[in-house]
């Protein structure tokens, strides 16, 4: 059974990193106000180290994100086809120590929302690079250009909508709008327009 390594946030759920900066802040900031990959990076460094203390010791993201739409649905179809792995980073170089709690938010929301997905196939690492696999999915350019998969699929997100079609061909990576453009390509075999 093909293997497919799946990525969690930004892919499978969303939100929250902008809530916990406006709920620290007093701040209005929208999705579409903020491009990059992290949140926190709009920050001026001062406030960035404060904020990232306060957050990894009295946040869990989870809490206050949605599912994206379909991601749970295709997945558990999905399941029927290949062999699925979710496989999410939590490690943040600026703060190695503090960090560690996100693992534990990561792991239970999986467990409590994915019932189907085997506890041994939830893999927590940044390295996602050296997961063989037969397919990924990522939100994250840096994710899929490096290391295995055939099939490399990105979900469009505000933070890699500056890549172009051309651009990810040359990764050979295919963006995907949403989940059920996922599934056709991975259980009809149709590619998207």
């Amino acid at each position: 059974m093909k293997k497919i390594m799946i990525d969690l946030d930004e892919t499978i759920v969303s939100g929250g990193y902008i809530e916990a900066l406006n709920d620290y802040f007093h701040t209005n900031y929208k999705a579409e106000d903020i491009k990059e990959y992290y949140v926190s990076n709009i920050l001026n460094p001062e406030d960035n180290d404060k904020y990232l203390d306060y957050f990894y010791q009295n946040v869990n993201v989870y809490e206050k994100s949605t599912i994206i739409p379909d991601a749970l649905e295709v997945i558990e179809e999905l399941k029927n086809y290949y062999d699925i792995y979710i496989c999410t980073a939590f490690y943040d170089k600026r703060k190695p120590e503090a960090c560690a709690i996100m693992a534990k938010h990561k792991y239970l929301w999986i467990l409590k929302n994915m019932p189907y997905i085997d506890p041994r196939k939830i893999l927590l690492t940044s390295a996602k690079e050296l997961v063989m696999c037969d397919v990924k999915i990522d939100d994250k350019v840096s994710n899929l250009k490096r290391g295995y998969g055939k099939i490399k699929l990105l979900l469009t997100q505000k933070h890699n909508e500056q890549y172009t079609k051309e651009e990810l061909a040359k990764l050979g990576i295919l963006r995907v709008k949403n989940w059920q453009e996922i599934r056709d390509i991975l259980i009809k075999g149709v590619l998207p327009q």
